[in-house]
Parts: C-alpha cells; sequence; structure tokens
C-alpha cells in the first residue's frame, strides 16, 4: 500500500473541510457550520498523522487488506477531537498549551478569552448542535453568561478564535507529517476541487496555510 497517498489522501479530506468551513465564514452566516466543518477537518488531519505513525501495520499488506486495517484504525480512533488533540499532545506532535486565546469580534457577538480546552470543546460541541436541534438549554454558550447579564449569553460557535485554533492546529499536525515521515501535502486547489475560482482558493490559502 502506498503510504505516502493514503496519508495525502486523509490529509486533503481534511484541507477540504477547512475550504467548506472557510465558504460558510466568508458568508458570515451559518457560524456552526463552519466550526463544525473546521471540527471535521481537524479530525481528519489528526487521524492522518496517526495512521502515518502507525503505517508498519498496513503498508506492507496488499491493498485491499491496508484499507481495512487503516479502516479498522480510523474508527476506533473515534470522534472525540480532544481524545485526539491529546493523544497528539501526549506523543510531543503538539505542544501542551494553557494560554488563552482571543476572539476578534463578529456582528451581534462580545469578544470573549478561551483557554485551549475551551477551544476543542466548542469545536466538539458543533458535531451535535451543527446537525440536531437540541434545546437551548445543552448547547455550548449556556456555559458562557455574560457578566453583566446572567440571563444574556456569549456565541462561542459564532466566533473566530475556534476556528482560528482549529485552523493553526491543523497546519501544525500537517507540517509534522511532513517533517517526520516526509510526506508534503500538496497546496493545489485541484486536489480539493478544479471548480474553485482562482481567487477564492487564493484567499483560502492565505488564510490556512499561512
Amino acid at each position: 500500500m502506498d503510504k505516502t497517498r493514503l496519508i495525502q489522501t486523509w490529509a486533503i479530506a481534511g484541507v477540504k473541510d477547512f475550504y467548506i468551513s472557510f465558504e460558510f465564514e466568508e458568508e458570515n452566516r451559518w457560524h456552526e457550520y463552519s466550526a463544525f466543518f473546521c471540527n471535521q477537518g481537524l479530525e481528519k488531519i489528526c487521524k492522518a498523522y496517526i495512521l502515518a505513525q502507525s503505517a508498519s501495520t498496513w503498508e506492507y499488506l496488499p491493498e485491499n487488506k491496508a484499507l481495512v486495517q487503516v479502516n479498522k484504525i480510523a474508527k476506533n480512533l473515534g470522534h472525540n477531537l480532544k481524545v485526539l488533540i491529546n493523544c497528539l499532545q501526549s506523543r510531543n506532535v503538539l505542544p501542551v498549551s494553557s494560554r488563552n486565546q482571543k476572539s476578534s469580534k463578529n456582528k451581534g457577538h462580545r469578544a470573549v478569552s478561551y483557554s485551549e480546552d475551551e477551544l476543542v470543546e466548542i469545536l466538539a460541541a458543533t458535531y451535535i448542535e451543527a446537525r440536531y436541534p437540541i434545546p437551548k438549554s445543552a448547547q455550548i454558550h449556556r456555559r458562557y453568561p455574560l457578566s453583566k447579564s446572567p440571563k444574556m449569553f456569549s456565541c462561542p460557535i459564532g466566533e473566530t478564535a475556534p476556528i482560528k485554533y482549529a485552523r493553526k492546529t491543523a497546519l501544525a499536525v500537517l507540517s509534522k507529517i511532513t517533517s517526520d515521515f516526509s510526506i508534503t501535502i500538496p497546496q493545489d486547489k485541484k486536489c480539493v476541487s478544479s471548480r474553485i475560482p482562482d481567487d477564492r482558493w487564493k484567499k483560502f490559502q492565505n488564510a490556512f496555510f499561512k
């Protein structure tokens, strides 16, 4: 099984999710979907690294058996973003950070500082909140009441801090894939979709890869 091709496939699938997130963000609507696709993209890119690290268990198998093993590993890793981030931190792929990150102000929302754990929890919450009409009392924003009005809440899913954190973390993992396994992830838009306008892709590259 071609290790480079498989890892690139997983990583590019993650980059595609980040591009979809970028389009939602540019529209300045449906913020939960922008954060949700960041969640999905980061999950795939984290799994790409872990699959590369476990390549000895599948790369020498016939392709069909290798794909079954890769699918088994990916499924066993689950969809819990916090677990994936902690896994990569424990392997010194990502740094352990306790620093707060500050979101920028969005229309209608107040800027709030979040710890790294909170940013991961906000991204993880989109896995449910972007897909199901759950009660407001169970939504992530209920954890962040505004100090001057306890009946009003911040809207963390609608802020830029989780998106910026996801992009920064994903780019760090992609860089480690290149440095640790000599696998370069293409930045050509054709790997995502040749139908993306050149100006949109360039703007996305500036937001994600730089």
